[in-house]
């Protein structure tokens, strides 16, 4: 039956491990002095020689030939845990095997002496897919194992794993396998395989590999399916990509602000069954070459280019570096969209279509000027201020007869008062920037006037906020020069007193509307006043006080 490439030529020896030295001396001078742990922790990407590393120190500490730190893989333990009938070594799949039941079983194994081996090796994989039950019935057997029991376990999720567990491991962390090392191994392999391997080809299977073994060796497996000789064309066939000079075409068209001619590129590609999401990912590693080229030095930092690709870079080395980092912070969206399931064409397209259009300016905040603190006041809020100078403020009309009479006192407010904005547009921008001056203090405020456009405001609220608007339906507010007072219940008002932000949405959203600077505050109703009462003649008191039982006396005149 035939081996995929990946199992046949998966490392049996320290040797054969790629990209992966500091590591693998360190386990070799652990096994050499005997200083040999009693629990492992190894992280990592896929395909990084995770697991396999844990095999070949399982088969280094048992091995029967100690001449040398490496595994003989001649001996009948070598060979036994290659084909996997020593049950001494134990390799376990946390992903399906992740119950509390599972690891008390392991627990009970480990006070059993080892039949064959020297140590009994439990390899538990991805980690960090056991339960939290799993890892606290597996924390006291990992504090104080018996003598002749190693834990090697494997995770490409370190920060799931708790902090105890990982206190009573030695870690180990395997960095990605460089595009060199793997085209390396490749050729290597080709050769052993009878596949002929062109080195451009084993170069770019190491760049789409992106730091994984295994996959490289998938890819060079494809490939080999189809021809036995495996060239740059065949690789980009079969893995869904074509020559990278479209990403500098799309990257020209994008600059030009052409959106059509780059739509239309990905059109093409698209047709030709490039995959979406890894031309996402491209154009977004694209970006980051131009930003790292613009700096001083940062051809070093290029990784997985062609010499042909880094002269291109070298010729647009003046690429505004603003640009690329806002185009990569565009991509870096749309693929976080594409994960969540929606059609990656289109989340492609618009990314592109945003960046052929020019670049909004950035919005001013302007603050204005905090006054004297005053008792159960909110400090000044902020409003922003487009580029587009608001027009004069809208000031509701004066009141005609039939309007509800002036307030009996000054209604409490939610903030400190600061007059309106000005009624011409904002003045040109100093040189210097220079601190704003306080406005002096505005007009005392005249009696409250209805405010026409509450309606509005409250049209705004509703499709922001439906609870503020519930609590907001069918209310009336009124204007007296310099707030805005509203209708509300007495719970409300202590509510937004409390709730700073809400007091902000609403002015903000009366800013929005009517581009009136303002205050707000509760509206309440006047005092009626009770009218005199009428006069009681003399004659009549003093009937009243005779059907009383008082006895009085009426002089006659």
């Amino acid at each position: 039956m035939y081996r995929a490439l990946y199992r046949k030529w998966r490392p049996r020896r320290f040797a054969d491990v790629v990209g992966q030295q500091p590591i693998v001396t360190a386990l070799q001078n652990q096994i050499a002095a005997g200083r040999i742990g009693h629990a492992y922790l190894f992280t990592g990407t896929r395909g990084t020689g995770k697991t396999s590393c844990a095999k070949i120190f399982a088969k280094a500490v048992n091995c029967l030939d100690t001449t040398s730190p490496d595994p003989c893989g001649e001996c009948a333990v070598c060979k036994g845990i290659d084909e996997g009938t020593v049950l001494d070594v134990s390799e376990i799949d946390a992903a399906s095997n992740n119950s509390v039941d599972d690891i008390r079983d392991l627990r009970d194994e480990t006070a059993y002496l080892p039949a064959m081996c020297r140590y009994k090796v439990y390899i538990i994989d991805e980690v960090h897919m056991l339960s939290t039950s799993a890892f606290n019935a597996l924390l006291k057997t990992m504090e104080e194992p018996p003598e002749h029991v190693i834990f090697i376990l494997a995770t490409t999720e370190v920060q799931k794993v708790p902090a105890t567990i990982l206190s009573r491991c030695q870690r180990y962390d395997f960095a990605r396998i460089t595009a060199k090392d793997i085209a390396g191994r490749l050729e290597y392999v080709a050769g052993e395989e009878k596949i002929e391997l062109d080195p451009a080809a084993a170069e770019l299977i190491g760049r789409l590999a992106d730091g994984a073994m295994r996959d490289a060796l998938s890819i060079l497996d494809t490939c080999a399916g189809v021809s036995n000789t495996v060239d740059e064309a065949l690789v980009r066939r079969m893995a869904g990509v074509t020559d990278r000079q479209y990403l500098f075409e799309i990257s020209d068209a994008i600059a030009a602000g052409d959106s059509v001619k780059a739509l239309e590129e990905i059109a093409r590609l698209r047709q030709q069954s490039v995959d979406m999401r890894r031309l996402c990912m491209e154009l977004a590693a694209h970006y980051r070459n131009l930003m790292l080229c613009a700096l001083p030095g940062g051809n070093e930092l290029l990784t997985g280019t062609s010499p042909e690709e880094e002269a291109a870079y070298q010729a647009r080395k003046d690429f505004p570096q603003r640009q690329a980092v806002r185009a990569i912070n565009a991509f870096g969206a749309a693929l976080e969209k594409m994960a969540r399931g929606t059609d990656q064409r289109i989340e492609l397209e618009l990314a592109v279509f945003s960046l052929t259009q020019p670049e909004a300016a950035p919005a001013t905040v302007v603050q204005a000027a905090a006054p004297a603190a005053q008792p159960f006041a909110a400090g000044p809020t902020p409003f922003v201020a487009t580029a587009a100078a608001p027009g004069p403020v809208t000031i509701p009309p004066v009141q005609e007869a039939g309007t509800p009479p002036p307030v009996v006192g000054e209604p409490p407010v939610f903030e400190p008062e600061l007059p309106p904005l000005p009624e011409q547009p904002s003045p040109a921008p100093a040189p210097a920037p220079q601190k704003a001056a306080r406005p002096k203090p505005s007009a005392p405020a005249g009696p409250p006037q209805p405010f026409p456009q509450w309606s509005a405001v409250l049209e705004v609220i509703a499709e922001s906020d439906a609870m503020l608007y519930s609590f907001l339906q069918g209310t009336r507010a009124y204007y007296d020069g310099r707030r805005v007072l509203f209708e509300c219940s007495d719970a409300f008002r202590d509510y937004i007193k409390k709730n700073k932000d809400v007091s902000k949405q609403i002015k903000e959203t009366i800013y929005q509307v009517t581009h009136l600077n303002c205050f707000i505050g509760p509206y309440e109703a006047p005092r009626q006043e009770q009218p005199d009462s009428p006069a009681v003649s003399v004659d009549e008191t003093l009937k009243q006080m005779q059907d009383l039982g008082v006895e009085v006396q009426i002089e006659e005149k």
